[in-house]
């Protein structure tokens, strides 16, 4: 299938944005350079012409990008850095950007004090849409391709009974290096497996649990383990860093497997998408990330699957890394990775979106 159907799941910028192999160039959004130069202004006690003010734009106009070097601020009391991926870093206290401390004090706010409530009987309907990078070699030459996956979970109100899960590759793919004629001139074709429907007690999918005693971590929370983590957003944060096991900077190893800050984001984001956090250790692991030195604002304006968030981010030299909130409601509605060095730089080489609901019976989407 042709990689214009992507149209159906991610906007054409985004898409644009996104996948192209960008030049060392940087490409500036008028809106977020405004939003970028508030916060600078607001952290320094400089007045603002006006709130900070999404920039609304019809969905059949343009978004206009300049080629250009972002005009750089200088000011007594902050410190900005352009960085080469095309975000404004804005200097703050200790933790994130203000930018960034913002979106996340704003979204635990708006977190809604209820979750949802799974009746006996009943399923948690959880579908996680993404697109996965793959690799092909054939006599030398490598091919890189973007598939689109999706993974539905149900997951019984008594979460030690039997969940079900069904992943399925669209068929629906992007070439990141060669080309569909390419791949076929070298015997390359795309694997699209059939769906796999696999049931596990607990959702212990992988077998590697004896009970539905284990105890839990960031990529598959349980209950128990939920229970357990911290109250106070700083005290989580310094759980979220003993636990990354690859967040370390200076030792002699780091240059091998330290990724930074990046860890912190990775893991946090693993337990956002699990869809299993109650509201309340939501609005605490934002407030947590807050605490993360490198965290930034890298897009104000990301569609996944046809809702619109914003973008934090922190990144390690080689990869940023990107949870992606709704700040209107405090969903979390996907992530992503992209190259920021070499000639990965700006290259996505994972995305996904995540939504929840409750539904009557497995397969059953409603």
């Amino acid at each position: 299938m042709t990689d214009d159907k992507l149209i159906d799941l991610w906007s054409d910028d985004d898409l644009d944005r996104a996948l192209d192999a960008l030049h060392d160039d940087v490409r500036t959004d008028p809106s977020r350079l405004a939003a970028t130069r508030t916060a600078i202004l607001t952290t320094i006690g400089e007045p603002t012409s006006s709130p900070d003010q999404p920039v609304r734009r019809e969905p059949d106009q343009p978004v206009r990008r300049t080629r250009r070097w972002a005009y750089s601020l200088v000011v007594a009391a902050a410190v900005v850095a352009l960085v080469t991926t095309g975000f404004l870093v804005t200097a703050s206290g200790p933790g994130g950007t203000a930018e960034a401390k913002s979106v996340l004090n704003m979204s635990a706010e708006h977190i809604g004090a209820k979750d949802l409530v799974v009746p006996p009987g009943k399923y948690l309907y959880r579908v996680d849409h993404s697109w996965q990078e793959a690799r092909y070699d054939n006599g030398g030459k490598q091919l890189r391709v973007l598939q689109e996956f999706q993974s539905e979970t149900w997951i019984p109100a008594n979460r030690a009974e039997e969940w079900i899960r069904r992943s399925t590759y669209t068929g629906r793919h992007q070439w990141v290096t060669g080309s569909e004629e390419e791949a076929a001139s070298l015997g390359i074709k795309v694997e699209q497996p059939d769906p796999k429907i696999e049931k596990a007690n607990c959702g212990d999918f992988a077998g590697s649990h004896q009970s539905c005693d284990f105890e839990g971590s960031w990529g598959d929370p349980t209950p128990a383990w939920i229970a357990g983590l911290p109250t106070d957003p700083k005290a989580l944060y310094e759980r979220l860093q003993q636990d990354a096991p690859h967040n370390f900077r200076s030792d002699h190893l780091a240059g091998v497997f330290g990724r930074g800050d990046n860890e912190l984001v990775v893991y946090a984001r693993d337990a956002l998408r699990s869809g299993l956090l109650p509201a309340a250790v939501r609005a605490n692991l934002y407030r947590a990330l807050g605490y993360i030195d490198d965290l930034g604002v890298s897009d104000r304006a990301v569609n996944l699957d046809g809702k619109t968030g914003v973008a934090l981010s922190t990144d390690d030299g080689k990869t940023r890394e990107e949870i992606i909130i709704d700040p209107t409601t405090g969903d979390y509605i996907g992530g992503r990775t992209i190259g920021t060095s070499g000639p990965d730089r700006n290259r996505v080489s994972a995305f996904s979106s995540v939504t929840t609901t409750v539904v009557g019976a497995p397969f059953a989407t409603k």
